[in-house]
């Protein structure tokens, strides 16, 4: 089983900053290798960049990936919520998981 360590070698790998909120990168533990191909698709422009993260709750919260610069010029993925609501959900879930 691929592990969110192996996601980040990917963006290693090509010279890209991965940036993920504690709480995404804790919930998608168990998801990683959906996430994983994902994110290549997304990386080879081939697909939207919307990932469908379940929760343990039942429901699930849409992600959105996004390639950025930063201000020195180097490239960065950003994983975040699509809507506002998302990061607080994948919160309320993690806490009622553990």
């Amino acid at each position: 089983m691929l592990s969110f360590e192996s996601v980040e070698e990917v963006c290693e790998s090509k010279s890209i900053t991965l940036v993920v909120h504690p709480a995404i990168r804790r919930a998608v533990r168990g998801y990683e290798e959906s996430f994983y191909i994902g994110l290549r698709c997304f990386l080879k422009e081939e697909s939207d960049g919307i990932f469908f993260l379940p929760l343990h709750d039942g429901g699930y919260v849409r992600l959105a990936f996004s390639q950025r610069h930063s201000s020195g010029g180097h490239p960065i993925l950003r994983i975040d919520a699509l809507t506002s609501e998302g990061l607080d959900q994948i919160k309320a879930a993690i806490r009622t998981s553990s």
